[in-house]
């Protein structure tokens, strides 16, 4: 029997009538290439556009030099450069053409999660982020009116990225994709970021969901 943890892959967006993909063996090849592992149906895709591993239960995802790019939560890979994959992560294909998410619930509470986030649910209680229906809902109430898509963007990308930092060019690339060349100021990334603080946070001068890693960037605990 095969070691191999069952998780798999919905669609967001990009697809129609598909249903989860199963990421059951070694490496899984997706593309629009009819010699892939995975067939995916859409012109924005390369041939071989990515590639996800399983290597002792852990999963790595690979852009294989495609045209458009593979983006996880938001950043965009570089060719042939593994990244670790995640419960819950956003793949995008060609900026947001096609859009997947990632499951494995299992293995990431058992692996990826330290024990200070395994006692600790305030993050989820306090905030959550739904990329499908683009809601947003703070200590149990959804946000209304909606945030703008850019606030959406951003915030979506700090909630994904939870418990790690997320730099300011990060950020740059995940809510101005208009602007390839990274001409985003550190100001304007500021003004989105107080404009969320005070949407999401009870006292937007003292921040608790949306922290400040100076040098850096941001980081939702």
């Amino acid at each position: 029997m095969s070691s191999t943890p069952n998780a798999t892959l919905t669609t967001v967006k990009g697809l129609r009538d598909t249903g989860p993909i199963p990421i059951d063996r070694g490496v899984s090849v997706f593309g629009k290439s009819s010699t892939v592992d995975v067939n995916v149906d859409s012109p924005y895709v390369s041939r071989r556009h990515f590639q996800i591993r399983c290597q002792d239960g852990v999963f790595l995802i690979t852009d294989l030099d495609s045209t458009n790019g593979t983006f996880l939560n938001g950043v965009r890979l570089n060719p042939h450069q593994e990244r670790r994959l995640r419960d819950q992560d956003r793949i995008g294909l060609a900026g947001d053409q096609v859009v997947f998410r990632f499951l494995d619930p299992v293995k990431t509470v058992t692996i990826d999660l330290p024990p200070a986030a395994l006692s600790s649910p305030r993050s989820n209680a306090e905030l959550e982020v739904d990329s499908g229906s683009r809601d947003v809902a703070v200590r149990g109430e959804k946000l209304a009116p909606p945030l703008s898509k850019k606030e959406f963007d951003v915030l979506e990308l700090l909630y994904l990225q939870r418990g790690n930092a997320v730099s300011r060019d990060e950020i740059a690339r995940a809510g101005w994709p208009e602007r390839p060349d990274g001409d985003v100021t550190p100001e304007e990334i500021d003004q989105y970021i107080s404009r969320l603080r005070r949407r999401v946070e009870e006292n937007p001068s003292r921040p608790k969901l949306i922290v400040t890693l100076r040098g850096h960037g941001y980081r939702i605990p």
